[in-house]
C-alpha cells in the first residue's frame, strides 16, 4: 500500500460479492461459503454441506439471494428531502 491508504476490513463482504458475481456470470445455481458460528441475522436460507472439526460450517447458497442480502445491509437510508 502507498502513503495514506488504509485497508478497510469489511468482514469479508467484498470477497463474498466477488464470489457471487463470478458464480452468476458462470451460471452457477449456488456458491459454497464457510463461516464460524451462527449465520448472520436475515441471511438467506441455504443448504448445510458440512461442519468442520474447528466449528466452521460450509453452506451452499444462491448467489443472487446472498448479493441481495449484502445490498440490504450496506445501502444507506437517505431521508426524503
Amino acid at each position: 500500500m502507498m502513503g495514506n491508504e488504509k485497508a478497510q476490513d469489511d468482514g469479508g463482504l467484498t470477497a463474498l460479492v466477488m464470489q457471487c458475481a463470478f458464480a452468476v456470470i458462470a451460471g452457477q445455481k449456488t456458491v459454497t461459503i464457510s463461516t464460524t458460528g451462527k449465520r448472520p441475522s436475515g441471511f438467506p436460507r441455504c443448504e448445510l454441506l458440512s461442519v468442520g472439526t474447528d466449528g466452521s460450517h460450509n453452506y451452499a447458497v444462491c448467489p443472487i439471494k446472498a448479493m441481495a442480502w449484502i445490498h440490504s445491509r450496506t445501502t444507506r437510508k437517505t431521508p426524503n428531502a
